[in-house]
Order: structure tokens, then C-alpha cells, then sequence
């Protein structure tokens, strides 16, 4: 039991209910002091006396405990895990409940972060998806942009006048060197570059978006008229 205070130690760094991912805390504290099989041994063991609570496959925290029992960590605790310190950001019907596109709400909650280790990873009702960005406030605009243009034929009641309203927004904060960060670091359909183009020619904002897309090519996406008659009509 030698491995167990090593351990604790680096634990009692962690407040309660803040996520501890195993494998990080290993690579980045505890590599160079306890065997890798120990470590993951000992968590095992703190998890069966209860000194620690396992919450997902590899994810862990130190209970917190009222009257009434163990209190698990909170959705905000979750999220604040994967994006705090430009790590990530809230994406899905979240993201479409803020930006007003939607009253419709999902029981689950999307977040994209580069603070997970693997490709995805669901703590309860949050699930976390991998992308390898530092989340900028330029950054984390566009990919919130992409989401919506992306996902807009799937967005249930959504809010014309609002969507319309939000292309302005959109056409208005486009970084071309943020752009190409992103489409690196996450593929988006070729439909969705096209609507995006579509959208900053509309405003006529200057854009290089053509040299990711194919002359040859016929993209289906909505037309700015369309939107405007459907805003007409809908709203």
C-alpha cells in the first residue's frame, strides 16, 4: 500500500466534484513516482473504500457529501471541466437555446473540447467530443457558426427572423485565419462551406471560402432569398 499516499497526495490538489482524468494526472504528476498498474490499482481501491468516486470510464472526482448523501457533480461542473481557460465550448440545441434560434431543448448536452483524451467521452447527460483547437473568442464564434449552418435543416421550430438576424452576426465576425484553423482541426461538410459563402457574399464580406470548395460542384443548401420568403411565411 506503499503507492497509496503518493496517490492521495496528488489527489487532494482536486476540490470535490472537480473531474480528475486519470490517464492525465498519471502522465502529467505521477509518472515518474508509482507504476502505472499501481496507480490505477490504487483508484480502484479509493474508489471501493469510497474516498473517491468513479463518475465515467477513466474519469473520476472526490465525493462531496450532505446530509442526504453523495452529491454528484452538476452539469455546470461537468462543462466547466472541458472548457474552462478557452478548452471548449457548448455546442447542439444549448447552443441553439442561447443564439434564441429555438425553444426546443435536448436532453443531452454537446460540448466540443480539447481537454478530453480520446474522441468522445459521456459523463451522464454531457457528452464530449475531441477537437484539437485552442477556443479563442474567434475561434469559439466560428465553430459556433459552422454548428448552426451545419445542423440547420435539423433544427426543430427554428426561428427564422432570429436565424436571419444571426447570419448578419456571422458574416460580421468572419476570420478567415480562424476559419482554416477550424477546417483543419474538424472536417465540415462541404454543403455547410457553401452556405457559409453564400451567407458572406450576401453581406459582402470579402472571403476565401471558394478554395475550399469546387467549381464544378452544386452544393444544396438554403439561398439568403429563401430564408427571407420562409421568414416571411413562418415568422
Amino acid at each position: 500500500m506503499k503507492s497509496n499516499p503518493i496517490v492521495k497526495n496528488a489527489l487532494a490538489e482536486f476540490k470535490e466534484n472537480e473531474l480528475i482524468v486519470a490517464s492525465k494526472l498519471y502522465r502529467e504528476k505521477l509518472s515518474g513516482q508509482i507504476g502505472e498498474a499501481a496507480y490505477y490499482k490504487t483508484l480502484q481501491r479509493l474508489c471501493e473504500s469510497g474516498e473517491l468516486v468513479k463518475i465515467a470510464k477513466g474519469t473520476y472526482h472526490l465525493p462531496k457529501v450532505n446530509k442526504y448523501g453523495i452529491v454528484p457533480p452538476s452539469e455546470k461542473e461537468i462543462i466547466s471541466a472541458f472548457t474552462e481557460n478557452e478548452s471548449g465550448t457548448v455546442v447542439g440545441y444549448s447552443l441553439y437555446n442561447a443564439l434564441n434560434l429555438t425553444t426546443q431543448i435536448s436532453k443531452n448536452i454537446t460540448v466540443m473540447s480539447s481537454a478530453l483524451e480520446g474522441l468522445t467521452k459521456s459523463i451522464r447527460n454531457v457528452v464530449v467530443h475531441q477537437v484539437p483547437l485552442e477556443f479563442s473568442k474567434e475561434i469559439t464564434s466560428m465553430i459556433h457558426g459552422l454548428e448552426v449552418l451545419q445542423n440547420f435543416n435539423e433544427i426543430q421550430d427554428i426561428n427564422y427572423s432570429a436565424f436571419l438576424a444571426y447570419t448578419e452576426q456571422l458574416a460580421e465576425s468572419f476570420n478567415a485565419g480562424a476559419f482554416e484553423k477550424i477546417v483543419s482541426a474538424k472536417k465540415y461538410k462541404k454543403s455547410t462551406i457553401s452556405f457559409f459563402r453564400e451567407i458572406l457574399n450576401y453581406y459582402n464580406v470579402d472571403n476565401n471560402l471558394n478554395e475550399y470548395l469546387s467549381s464544378l460542384s452544386e452544393y444544396k443548401h438554403p439561398m439568403m432569398e429563401e430564408l427571407y420568403e420562409a421568414t416571411r411565411i413562418y415568422n
